[in-house]
């Protein structure tokens, strides 16, 4: 009994030093690489590029898509592509100014995607790129164009824009602003 409990014992020594030596450094190198996402509040201020439009936005991790409020959406032609025009229109308090704003974007189109909506029937909605700065993050993501003036906040980010971007705190808010000084140089460099 006593050998067995001293090969036992070896056998997890050996094991210890096998993760020591061999794993430890493996993960400690993945995870330095890695950027671990920041956590935000379910609103927290962004910025939209390039036009370095400051907004709030809401965090929504029961939303799948992200939404964009548009008004005046029309498509036209570009190279052979089929692009959007729209505005985007801010309230002085969503936007963080003495006025409220009405910021004319042009994005080609993604694709269509078909909403769900609540107490009513499905609605087609154009899908554009925008890249959006949240904390220190500038990424480009996807969202739907409709006019969510009817809504507290002209952007919605879902489950897919904030995936590997950001940790969602739902009880706290405006924990981790935009980072303008790091948005106003990459909207110069992701112009559309």
């Amino acid at each position: 009994m006593r050998l067995f409990a001293m090969r036992h014992s070896a056998s997890k020594f050996i094991a210890a030093v096998f993760l020591l030596i061999v794993v430890q450094p493996a993960l400690a190198a993945v995870s330095n690489t890695a950027q671990t996402p920041a956590v935000f509040g379910w609103v927290e201020w962004i910025y939209i590029e390039p036009h370095h439009i400051h907004v709030k936005a809401k965090l929504d991790s029961g939303a799948k898509t992200s939404s964009l409020s548009a008004v005046d959406i029309e498509r036209f032609k570009r190279d052979g592509d089929i692009w959007m025009r729209f505005r985007v229109p801010i309230s002085a308090g969503d936007g963080g100014t003495d006025q409220p704003q009405l910021i004319e974007m042009e994005r080609k189109l993604e694709r269509e995607v078909l909403i769900k909506r609540h107490g009513g029937g499905p609605s087609r909605r154009p899908v554009v790129e925008i890249d959006v700065c949240l904390g220190a993050r500038m990424f480009t993501t996807p969202v739907t164009l409709t006019d969510r003036s009817r809504f507290n906040y002209p952007l919605l980010l879902g489950r897919s824009a904030l995936r590997g971007h950001a940790l969602l705190d739902a009880g706290q808010t405006y924990i981790n602003a935009a980072d303008a000084a790091r948005c106003a140089p990459a909207a110069h460099h992701n112009k559309h």
